[in-house]
């Protein structure tokens, strides 16, 4: 059994890592499960916080409710737990907190370092074109929920100081942040850098991730490009120091297709890599999967809301399609000098 005190449940593989961060430290062992199938073994490891991935962003609504009513089912008792959702306020949110039952919550999705706000109730700024009321996407869990203005960090500090204490936590990597130094965890000071070669496999077509590509081509022409409509294209050999794949408009094919297209696009340089960096969630489950990674130990951030873990004898960094500036993937590729073999 584990002695975890805490596990976060996200819809998506890169939204349970960017949860999970905040709370890895030299004291704390964070484990995350790729998928609910994994959550025993993440259990047994124990890991002082334990994060899932219930996979259920791109399903219907009635599965994913009971898709994550299973992995509340499955958590020691007595165990808290915090639902993770999207800052954008995408997926299933209203029917994944039906599986709580009639439990009240507080909703604190902003992103307060990222320009991302909570105002009269609704999420505003950074990769938005109008404010999303948050209590529009709750469901019936709007009636029982608490959705305060979080415009700093501070204010999700007092807004999580202030929650009752049998409310449910609901939020995206702000909350996490809040919840972590609530508890005292103090992140590491300092971790890996990238060791070449470096595989950079991008699934999302989000803007912000597509800024950031264009980016990186500019700022590293020696990158081994290669473009895959819908996923799909020839098998790349390995070698570049530093290659990027990237899903490309192509035939129109379901999310989880392309993921696992791309995957079988990619795998060759993704075996030969010793640091990898996966943005998007389905792009992430596709990848790991193929790789046979179900548990990641959590080390911390190679910058601000870029989880960084081990896996399979590799370093591995994730990303949600729509975080980060447009230099992020520049500015992790020059961390530390992470271009150099170790």
């Amino acid at each position: 059994m584990s002695r975890a005190a805490l596990a976060l449940v996200a819809d998506d593989l890169t939204g349970a890592l960017d949860a999970a961060a905040p709370f890895a430290s030299d004291a704390a062992r964070v484990v995350v499960a790729t998928c609910p199938d994994a959550l025993d073994a993440a259990l047994e490891t124990g890991a002082d916080v334990i994060a899932v991935s219930t996979r259920s962003r791109e399903i219907a609504a009635d599965a994913a409710q009971a898709r994550v009513a299973g992995v509340l089912a499955r958590l020691p008792s007595g165990m808290r737990v915090v639902k993770k959702i999207d800052s954008r306020l995408k997926g299933h949110i209203g029917a994944e907190l039906a599986a709580f039952g009639d439990r009240s919550f507080v909703v604190l999705p902003a992103l307060p370092e990222f320009g991302r706000l909570v105002r009269n109730g609704a999420v505003e700024g950074f990769g938005l074109a109008r404010p999303l009321p948050v209590k529009a996407v709750l469901g019936a869990a709007a009636a029982r929920a608490l959705v305060p203005d979080t415009l700093s960090s501070d204010d999700i500090d007092n807004a999580l100081a202030a929650a009752p204490e049998d409310a449910v936590l609901v939020g995206a990597r702000g909350l996490a942040r809040a919840l972590a130094r609530a508890m005292g965890i103090t992140p590491p000071v300092s971790v890996p850098a990238l060791p070449a070669p470096v595989c950079i496999v991008v699934g999302s077509t989000d803007p912000i991730t597509l800024a950031q590509v264009d980016a990186l081509i500019s700022a590293r022409p020696e990158t081994a490009h290669h473009r895959a409509p819908s996923g799909a294209g020839t098998v790349v050999p390995a070698g570049p120091a530093l290659a990027l794949v990237q899903a490309t408009d192509g035939p129109e094919a379901p999310g989880p297709a392309v993921a696992a297209s791309l995957a079988r696009t990619a795998g060759p340089l993704l075996r030969a890599a010793r640091s990898v960096v996966l943005t998007g969630g389905a792009t992430a489950e596709a990848l790991l999967d193929d790789l046979g990674e179900t548990c990641l130990e959590v080390n911390g951030e190679a910058l601000p809301g870029l989880p960084l873990c081990r896996a399979g004898g590799k370093v591995l960094v994730t990303k949600s399609g729509g975080f980060g500036g447009p230099d992020t993937l520049v500015r992790l590729l020059d961390l530390r000098g992470s271009m150099a073999a170790e």
